[in-house]
């Protein structure tokens, strides 16, 4: 009996055995089949030719957006303005464009026809548009954003489950390792003879945005790696305002006017003639309101007389409305010029969000403004005014750089800039003030303040940049600064100079030995000349420098930079100068604004007052690093970077820096440590990034 007992129970060992075996070959199996099917679609990708990819198509889309919830705070949100005010609360807008595509993920698009009923014909939302193209084949689905499950460098993010077989289509469901927001969770519907994607559908949450979207593909050639037909749900969610939307695309439409429109229509009739589907019964009232007012307004302007009196405005909700807030609190966007060739683009002047905070500097609040002018095919005028006030330093900084491009393809254009930076002080002008106090010891200054010796300074340039191919370029122009005492009367008092300046003539020459795509290195040189508008400070400055972006993938980056510069002659008076390559930026623009290759812990002077100085930096910049594996923290992780910086200079041997940040979408943040001689601290910086991609 106990025999038998035995017998059996080593039967279901070997049959447990077995059925292990069995379950791991299976799962071996479908791994395998898994990464065939992966490999397969990313090489379908490839066998197609994007190249001649150049033609021309029409696609429709319709945006149904229903604001569920608001208050105040929705004002501030990019391009919500429109929709935050007023007795609406679900809006409409149709377009019908013309496509032309210079790859599948590269295209110009032209409106041709557009009726909506958001006030004052305005766009609204734009960040939503993104997901209605998403490139499924690249590396990230969405711009520079949200990581593709069907790209080799993403398939260590993803997890992946082979679903229901139909003949020659297999399903395959896809999620994330992490909870993350640059991860996506849905299903592909694919050729398995070919490895082309059906069709598609994810859902993710990203930028505050959650979203569901289907698509279905193109069927042959480059079409294939587009999306056909494209539907998606959104739903922003931020501190009590809820705005949902339904947003419905279709490309790769003929041409239904059979004739060119050169500007866009506001014409409700063409648009029901060219609309490939029906509207539901919301969206067909919607639209009878739109086609209502339209007609209204039309009558009104057909009727009205030269010497008719008109209706008095409501002026004061004229200017608080449309200009104050429209202007202030908004986002402005605005193309001028006859064939709108010019563009405007003013940051909100009154946004809260546009605020950064540094160990030095404090709180800094910034404006930004850009504006452009195409003047030919390759030729164009730019300008940009950033300004911000720091409230640590209670100072006021603006840069304005303007460009005149002779040749954009050919990267040769004229500069003037002109700027401030920081309050800038001496420890030689110091000593100058005590040993002239010295000589006379009967004399005293009435109300002699701390700052004593602090200047501020102004700086201009006028360059010219001639490239002579992709490797080799040069610089030749002019710069001028100038330093004021804060405190003039101090120094009239000890018949001291109260202003300092410098004219130099500048030379750069600029050796790019792989191309635009690889390392540059720059040689630069100044003179300083006295005599000339008043300059009083004469020196000799050369500097190197050498920067490298090698990025790993579309995400992942190292970025190195080296640099060293040194003053082979100084005269009289040359108590302030600043490094060309090595200074502070007091307006920093977000996470990618001179984030890298910068020491945040260290103040200028320390450096500017040095004969020399010789530094390194370098970052390592990647998505999901490290805090992305946290809990509930880790979903908002969407990119990190490792710094470590060297600096050695007068006084300074040597000095380290390093530092750890992350970027999510409120903000972005970077803790320091620094251990050199004399200086040894922690620090931190920040900066909003809320909006920033809308």
């Amino acid at each position: 009996m106990a025999g038998a007992q035995r017998v059996g129970i080593s039967g279901i060992r070997r049959l447990t055995v077995c059925i292990l075996m069995l379950l791991s070959l299976q799962a071996g199996a479908v791994s395998r089949v898994k990464r065939s099917l992966l490999w397969h679609i990313h090489t379908y990708a490839l066998s197609i030719d994007t190249a001649h990819a150049s033609k021309e198509t029409y696609a429709y889309a319709r945006a149904t957006i229903r604001v569920e919830k608001r208050n105040p705070i929705l004002w501030v949100v990019p391009s919500a303005y429109f929709i935050a005010r007023g007795d609406k609360r679900q809006f409409l807008t149709e377009t019908y464009d013309k496509l032309t595509f210079r790859n599948y993920n590269d295209f110009d698009v032209k409106p041709i026809i557009r009726v909506t009923n958001i006030p004052g014909y305005h766009r609204t939302l734009a960040s939503f548009n993104r997901y209605m193209t998403p490139t499924v084949y690249s590396e990230t689905l969405i711009g520079n954003t949200i990581l593709s499950p069907f790209h080799p460098n993403n398939f260590k993010f993803y997890k992946y489950k082979i679903g229901e077989v139909r003949g020659d289509t297999v399903e395959l469901r896809f999620h994330g390792r992490r909870f993350n927001t640059q991860l996506v969770r849905g299903n592909a519907l694919v050729d398995n003879l070919t490895g082309r994607i059906i069709r598609c559908n994810f859902r993710c949450e990203y930028d505050m945005v959650h979203s569901w979207v289907n698509m279905e593909m193109g069927e042959r050639s480059s079409a294939s790696l587009f999306p056909k037909d494209c539907e998606a749900l959104f739903l922003f969610k931020f501190m009590g305002n809820r705005v949902s939307a339904h947003y419905k695309s279709n490309f790769g439409l003929r041409n239904l006017l059979h004739r060119e429109i050169n500007n866009e229509l506001n014409d409700p009739l063409l648009m029901a003639q060219v609309r490939p589907d029906t509207l539901d019964e919301s969206e067909e009232r919607l639209f009878g309101e739109l086609v209502t007012t339209k007609n209204e307004r039309d009558r009104e302007q057909a009727h009205a007389q030269p010497d008719t009196i008109k209706k008095k405005e409501n002026w004061a909700k004229k200017i608080f409305w449309d200009a104050v807030g429209n202007n202030v609190l908004n986002r402005v966007k605005a193309y001028f010029g006859q064939n709108n060739q010019g563009y405007l683009r003013i940051n909100p002047l009154l946004n809260p969000l546009y605020m950064s905070y540094s160990q030095h500097h404090g709180f800094t609040y910034k404006i930004d403004i850009h504006a452009s002018y195409q003047l030919g095919n390759d030729s164009e005028v730019l300008g940009r005014f950033r300004s911000g006030y720091s409230f640590g330093l209670k100072q006021f900084y603006f840069r304005v750089p303007l460009y005149y491009y002779l040749s954009r393809r050919k990267n040769r254009y004229i500069k003037l800039e002109f700027g401030n930076g920081n309050h800038i002080s001496n420890n030689r002008i110091t000593k100058a003030i005590n040993l002239d106090a010295v000589k006379r010891p009967g004399d005293k200054y009435a109300g002699e303040p701390a700052n004593i010796n602090e200047f501020s300074q102004m700086d201009s340039r006028l360059v010219f940049n001639f490239d002579i191919n992709s490797y080799f370029g040069f610089q030749v122009g002019t710069l001028y600064q100038k330093y004021k005492a804060i405190h003039p009367g101090f120094f009239r008092f000890l018949n001291m100079p109260t202003q300092y300046s410098a004219f130099a003539p500048i030379f750069e020459i600029q050796y790019r030995p792989l191309g635009w795509s690889g390392p540059i290195f720059t040689t630069d040189y100044d003179h300083g000349f006295t005599g000339v508008n008043q300059s009083n400070m004469q020196y000799d400055r050369y500097e190197f420098n050498a920067e490298y972006i090698h990025h790993l993938n579309r995400l992942q980056s190292l970025q190195m930079r080296l640099g060293y510069g040194f003053y082979s002659h100084k005269g009289r008076n040359t108590y302030f100068l600043n490094y060309e390559n090595f200074r502070e930026n007091n307006i920093p623009g977000g996470w990618n604004d001179d984030w890298s290759g910068e020491f945040e812990l260290l103040r200028s002077e320390n450096y500017d007052s040095s004969p020399y100085y010789v530094r390194g930096n370098f970052t390592y910049e990647s998505p999901l690093l490290l805090l992305s594996w946290l809990p509930l923290v880790g979903h908002y992780m969407e990119m990190e970077r490792i710094y470590v910086s060297w600096l050695d200079a007068h006084h300074i041997h040597p000095y380290f820096e390093v530092g750890y940040g992350f970027t999510t979408r409120l903000l972005s943040a970077g803790l320091f440590v620094s251990n050199g001689k004399g200086n040894r601290s922690i620090g931190c910086k920040f900066g909003f990034e809320l909006f920033r991609h809308w």
